[in-house]
């Protein structure tokens, strides 16, 4: 067979492989009675959102896809640093009409995974020349405990770009292929189309890499004219994506992406020791016994395991910074080496992707030196696939993380029949529980009081703060209920400014009950108005019969005088649902 189909055929069988251990990992997905999100966090109710506005905004002449007026109304919100990925928009996109809204979108996440393995194999291929230790690193990479919580995050779980870039800038290097170099800066380009933090920390793995190569004399002068290459077509590339955030940045002076270098998450000290089935949400990458065992072995492999040794070290010790904690307690020690990539980077757990490379390639090694001291070929096959079976019960003894999807009828059916430019206010207030109103938004596609926004500036709350009943209901501040009498000024707030309806949550779908310690009841009786609609999950409140009663009593002031509840019937058209 020809070398190239042969290389085809392996990528088909490979891929192939990976693809049915990803759909083996989302058993039960696609069957379940109540939809679902793939993704174990409530961050992955954001997600859905971002393709909504995606779509909006490309669609809609009038809207700009770096601007809101659809969250925080009636102020709006800037968009420029919030989490879109991209990439994963468009293809769930353009899976919509075939698998429809939910379904689309968890295709668009779960294809991730077979890619990062068939990135990681035809890597490890390339620098150990074993197909079976490719596998192997295939594997580690791109479903360790690490990879599988990303699920959550698009911005983060399209992590096959490393490898690939890897891949094609060492060959272009050693081979003194130009061609290859612009693959690697396509790659480059596609990283920064799934999130700029992938852009960020694919700058940081390409200087890491330039400069052992550098210290382990392995250059050549020819390595300039590659690089520049490589460079200058990144750049060029990835311009056009970064280009707004730049300008507002630096032509605007917009730094809401900034923050304190200490609020950054961090890794857990010891979390690759400690199996995520045990403690799943610690955001730690699990090492895991076999790629343990493995990656020890792989000091036999020198100097080919010196690259990913010292990987291992600097990704860890820059991961667990700047404030480590210990079994989840602050250590009160500042780590000044890694303040400096927080803020852009954010949280520094997100350094697990590059933990990840490190140790598959080193499994990969070890892989190898375990190869060399069985002579048999056969029993080698045989040990193989113990050591395959030993990984996948170490790393998957869990299906793909998921998070309930369902949603009110208040949302879906009764506000189809409400004009669209209706506002609605949500209650309680916090940055954990709109994101789940973000994600009822796709469906009932009214204005907000509420949002959140990846890194928004600190007038963006200024509405909430300024309304009593918004402001006592903000979770995030720990704040008691209103009084009645602030409920009623805040209900009456709410009405003059437009907002059509108030919306109580009894229950956001928690993941995390202990952030949402809300007793709906007891503000369900502060407000002065009978309810429109209740089930399961909310109760809401008309507030436009209100705001028509304020404007005719001639109560446009926010004085002493308020509203007095027990003067306003309840419409009967509006009351069918209750």
């Amino acid at each position: 067979m020809p070398p190239r189909r042969a290389a085809f055929v392996e990528t088909l069988l490979v891929g192939g492989l990976y693809l049915l251990l990803t759909a083996f990992l989302s058993r039960g997905m696609w069957s379940a009675t109540r939809p679902v999100l793939v993704g174990f966090d409530n961050d992955v109710y954001i997600n859905p959102w971002a393709d909504w506005w995606t779509e909006k905004a490309l669609t809609d002449p009038d809207l700009s896809l770096w601007h809101t007026d659809y969250l925080f109304y009636p102020r709006g919100a800037d968009l420029t640093y919030h989490s879109f990925s991209h990439l994963n928009t468009a293809v769930s996109l353009l899976l919509r009409p075939l698998l429809g809204r939910i379904r689309a979108y968890n295709v668009a996440i779960l294809l991730n995974y077979p890619l990062a393995a068939l990135a990681m194999y035809q890597l490890a291929r390339y620098w150990t020349g074993s197909r079976r230790a490719a596998v192997i690193a295939g594997i580690i990479f791109a479903f360790n405990s690490h990879s599988l919580y990303q699920s959550c995050h698009p911005v983060l779980v399209s992590i096959w770009c490393f490898p690939w870039t890897t891949l094609y800038l060492l060959r272009a290097l050693r081979e003194n292929r130009p061609r290859l170099a612009a693959v690697a800066a396509i790659f480059v380009f596609l990283g920064a189309a799934t999130s700029t933090i992938l852009l960020f920390m694919l700058i940081l793995w390409s200087g890491f890499l330039l400069l052992y190569l550098l210290l382990a004399r392995e250059w050549s002068r020819s390595w300039w004219r590659i690089l520049l290459i490589y460079v200058a077509l990144s750049g060029l590339l990835v311009l056009p994506l970064t280009a707004h955030q730049l300008a507002q940045a630096f032509g605007a002076g917009n730094t809401n992406f900034l923050i304190s270098p200490l609020n950054s998450i961090v890794s857990d000290l010891i979390a690759p020791l400690l199996p995520h089935w045990f403690v799943w949400l610690k955001r730690g990458l699990y090492f895991g016994i076999i790629p343990t065992a493995l990656a020890w072995l792989a000091r036999k492999q020198s100097p080919r395991s010196r690259l990913w040794y010292w990987l291992l070290l600097v990704a860890y010790l820059l991961g667990i910074g700047p404030v480590p904690t210990l079994l989840g307690s602050n250590l009160n020690v500042v780590l000044p080496w890694s303040t400096i990539l927080v803020p852009i980077l954010r949280n520094t757990y997100r350094l697990n992707i590059l933990l990840g490379l490190a140790l598959a390639m080193l499994a990969a090694l070890g892989w190898q030196t375990l190869q060399q001291q069985i002579r048999q070929p056969r029993l080698a096959w045989v040990v193989w696939g113990v050591t395959l079976l030993l990984l996948g019960a170490d790393y998957l003894p869990l299906p793909m993380p998921r998070a309930p999807a369902q949603v009110s009828e208040f949302y879906t059916t009764y506000l189809a029949d409400v004009p669209a430019d209706v506002p609605l206010a949500t209650l309680p207030v916090g940055r954990q529980v709109d994101k789940y109103y973000l994600y009822y938004q796709t469906y009932h596609q009214h204005s907000i009081t509420g949002g959140v926004i990846s890194r928004a500036g600190i007038n963006t709350f200024a509405f909430i703060d300024n309304n009593p009943l918004l402001a006592a209901s903000r979770l995030d501040d720990g704040r008691p209920l209103p009084t009645p009498a602030a409920a009623r000024a805040g209900v009456e707030q709410l009405a003059r400014q437009g907002v059509g309806f108030l919306v109580i949550a009894r229950t956001a779908v928690p993941l995390e009950p202990a952030d949402y310690e809300f007793d709906a009841a007891a503000w369900e009786k502060l407000i002065p108005l009978p309810p429109v609609f209740a089930d399961a999950y909310l109760v809401a409140y008309d507030l436009r019969p209100l705001a028509t009663t304020i404007h005719e009593n001639g109560r446009q002031t926010a004085g002493g005088q308020r509203f007095s509840g027990e003067r306003l019937a309840r419409p009967a058209r509006y009351g069918r649902a209750y």
